[in-house]
Parts: structure tokens; C-alpha cells; sequence
């Protein structure tokens, strides 16, 4: 990431949403967040939220650091040091317990006689000594482990417990914790087969609890499960990121998830607008239009910005500041940055200049520049240029058929568009 001006900084700063996140980010995630964050926030800042987020974890030796560097005083070393040997004193008869357990259910007898049928199976294992404390112990010592960061550990411990318990909220408590635990350990295939099995859930119209308890886990589904779409890491390709991305537009935008996100986390919208301006998959856009539209006045960030001058407004004086914008939270935004920013601000500029040429039909590069893109430089003309046809420096759009919904709208954006820079240019205010 390249340096940050003070002017960026304070951009950054107004449009972060990580105090939103918090809410249902899993702590353990969110300390991810919250490390890209030092560049807008300072180190110190960083490291007092995060001793903040984890102090009643058993991440002992992060505790420890943090403490060092802010320079904590003897009496709250001495706690953690106090916590981190009764956790000790747990964990020792825990493992040795389910040690045994794991030993019981990997034996040659109970293998062989295994069912597709849970309660036959815990009637068989019932006979070697495992009943339903012994289960439990299982996790227990999940939920010990994952507290201390051993997410491998933790994801198979709540994996054998869901396998052979009874306890259906017990069940989605794990579930959770092994969506999580599979996030964290980098076994991303796992982790999308739990967040399979938690929309089953969170989908189900017989689900067991209330429906605020239903919504509360989809709202939490929808947080955490952004680092899975967002995933990207060295051996990740564009396709995979694309594929990965195509799939939040298919679930995030789907009616259930969409009027979640309006009524609980309209913020989320950012990462929804991200995803189909990286994919230029548009198919779903009249509605998130309507969404856009409907939370303007519950939360608005540069992405929301961008979609109502293009799509509701049709404003555009505004729309370099707006795309400029953009480009600072594609640095500093923890998920936006996992995108290859070079084809996203490729496919945003190719939509604003797509969008300005159905106003005006035909415009020279230099007045493009001059009136709506300042910033557009030559690179990103000649990366783009393929989309439109250009006759010695007048861009045009190539005959292409739209959809329906275009069609219909694209008369009203011109109509309104100029409307407003009449009554711009008459009353010298904006409406």
C-alpha cells in the first residue's frame, strides 16, 4: 500500500465501517481487520483495540505482546499469567479425557459397526464408555481450543461433537464455531461447506427459535462470511476471486439476504457494489438500485455514492471526488483491499464513462477529462478504450444491446440529468 496523505487519512476515516463490523465479526476475525487499519489509526491505537477485543480470549502470548507494547503495568501481567495457568489447569484433564474418547471412536470395533443413523450410533458408543458428558467434553474443548488459537484443533473437536450430539443449539453453536475455526486455519473448502449448512439454517421456515434469533444469525452469517468471498492469498487467481465474488452477488442479493441487509447492515452494501462493479455482473442491479435508493438516508460511503449518481440522480458533478474516493478504500478497507485494484478502478471507470456517453452520445477524451474525470490518465484510456469506439479522440458507444431495464431508464437518466444542470446553471445550487 502506498503512503496515505493526511487528506486521504481523513477519508479513510470517515467512510471506515470497522466500528460496524464489530458487532458480529467474530473477534478472532476482526483482529484481522483491525491490523490493516494501522495506517489510518497508528500503531498504539491498534494494539489498545485489539488488547480490548482479546482480553477474555486465551490468545496468551498475543496478550502478552500487546501488553509489552503499551507498556502495561505489573499487576495486569500478573492476571494474564494468573488466567493463563488456570487455563492450563483445564486443558490438561480436558485433552487426556477426550484423548481417550477420539482413541474409543477411531477403534476397528466401532468402525465396523457404524450407521447413517445418529442414535444408533450413540446407543453403540454408549457400550465403550461414551455417553453424553463425554460428548460434551468434545466441546467443550473445541470451544477451549479455538479461545486459545489452535483452529485446526478446535474444527475437528466441534466436528466430532456435531457428528454424535443430540443438542440441535448445541449443534449450531459448533457449527458456528467450526465455520469460524476453518476461516481462520486457511481450510477454506471446509469453511464454505459450514457456511453451506448455516444458510440450510438461517433459510428454514421451521427454523426451532425466534425469528429475531434467525435473523441474528443470518446478520452474522452475512459479516463473517465475507472473509470467505473476500478470500485471496498468493496462490489465489482471478477467477477464483471472480467465482468466489459471483457467488455473494448470488446470495447477498437474494431477496431474503437483501432486506436483511437494508433493515440491520445497509454497510454492507459496500462490499455487495464492490463485488458486482469487480465482476461486472449486472444482472441483479435493478435491485440494488432499490436498495441503494432506500438506505440513502441510513448509509452512504463512495460505492453507494457511485450508483446513485449513476443510476438515480445522474449527477455527475461530483463523480470525480466520488471515484476518487473509491480508489482510497480499495487500499484501506480490509476486504476491498484483497481486490486486484488496477481491474476495479478498469471496470469503474469504463461504467462512469459508459454512463456519461449515453447522456451525450459522443464526447472528446479532453472534455471527458476536463469536465467530469480529471484524474483519468492516459493508461486507464488505453485500458478501456476496447469497450467504447474511438474516432481520432471522440469516444462513442459501440452498438451494443442492453437490457430491458436500461432501455427504459436511459431516456429518464438524460431527461433528468439535464434538468438538473439547467437548474444548476439557473439558481447556482444543487437539487
Amino acid at each position: 500500500m502506498s503512503q496515505l496523505t493526511p487528506q486521504q487519512v481523513e477519508v479513510a476515516k470517515k467512510y471506515d465501517v470497522s466500528g460496524k463490523l464489530v458487532e458480529f465479526l467474530d473477534r478472532h476475525l476482526f483482529c484481522q481487520v483491525l491490523d490493516s487499519l494501522v495506517k489510518i489509526y497508528g500503531e498504539e491505537k491498534i494494539d489498545q483495540l485489539e488488547m480490548q477485543v482479546l482480553k477474555d480470549t486465551y490468545m496468551f502470548d498475543v496478550l502478552k505482546e500487546l501488553h509489552a507494547n503499551l507498556k502495561g503495568d505489573a499487576k495486569e501481567l500478573a492476571e494474564i499469567n494468573e488466567r493463563e495457568q488456570k487455563v492450563h489447569e483445564r486443558l490438561i484433564p480436558l485433552n487426556e479425557s477426550t484423548k481417550k474418547t477420539l482413541s474409543t471412536l477411531c477403534s476397528k470395533e466401532i468402525q465396523d459397526n457404524l450407521k447413517q443413523d445418529k442414535a444408533s450410533n450413540r446407543e453403540l458408543i454408549k457400550g465403550y464408555g461414551i455417553d453424553d458428558s463425554k460428548i460434551m467434553e468434545l466441546y467443550e474443548f473445541g470451544k477451549l481450543q479455538y479461545n486459545r488459537g489452535d483452529y485446526v484443533m478446535s474444527s475437528d473437536l466441534l466436528n466430532n461433537f456435531k457428528l454424535l450430539s443430540s443438542d440441535s443449539e448445541k449443534i449450531l453453536s459448533a457449527t458456528c464455531g467450526k465455520f469460524v475455526s476453518d476461516i481462520l486455519s486457511g481450510d477454506i473448502i471446509e469453511a464454505k461447506n459450514e457456511m453451506n449448512n448455516l444458510r440450510e439454517v438461517t433459510d428454514n421456515r421451521n427454523y426451532e427459535g425466534s425469528p429475531l434469533e434467525q435473523v441474528k444469525l443470518r446478520n452474522w452469517l452475512i459479516y463473517n462470511s465475507l472473509f470467505l468471498f473476500f478470500n485471496s492469498n498468493k496462490n489465489s487467481t482471478q477467477d477464483q476471486l471472480a467465482n468466489q465474488l459471483l457467488q455473494l452477488n448470488e446470495i447477498f442479493i437474494s431477496s431474503s439476504y437483501l432486506s436483511t441487509i437494508e433493515a440491520s447492515c445497509p454497510w454492507i452494501l459496500r462490499y455487495i457494489i464492490s463485488s458486482v462493479l469487480y465482476t461486472r455482473d449486472y444482472r441483479r442491479l435493478k435491485d440494488l438500485i432499490k436498495a441503494v435508493n432506500i438506505e440513502s438516508y441510513e448509509f452512504q460511503d463512495p460505492f453507494t455514492q457511485l450508483i446513485d449518481t449513476l443510476f438515480i440522480k445522474f449527477n455527475l458533478d461530483n463523480i470525480s471526488e466520488t471515484v476518487s474516493n473509491i480508489e482510497i478504500l480499495l487500499e484501506t478497507d480490509f476486504f476491498l483491499s484483497k481486490l486486484d485494484k488496477a481491474l476495479m478502478m478498469k471496470n469503474i471507470y469504463t461504467l462512469v464513462v459508459k454512463n456519461v456517453l449515453k447522456i451525450y452520445g459522443e464526447l472528446d477524451i479532453e472534455q471527458l477529462k476536463v469536465h467530469f474525470l480529471p484524474n483519468l490518465s492516459q493508461d486507464i484510456i488505453n485500458e478501456i478504450s476496447g469497450d467504447f469506439s474511438n474516432n481520432n479522440g471522440k469516444l462513442s458507444l459501440k452498438g451494443e444491446k442492453e437490457s430491458k431495464y436500461f432501455d427504459i431508464y436511459e431516456r429518464t437518466k438524460a431527461l433528468s440529468f439535464k434538468s438538473t444542470q439547467l437548474l444548476n446553471n439557473a439558481f447556482g445550487k444543487d437539487f
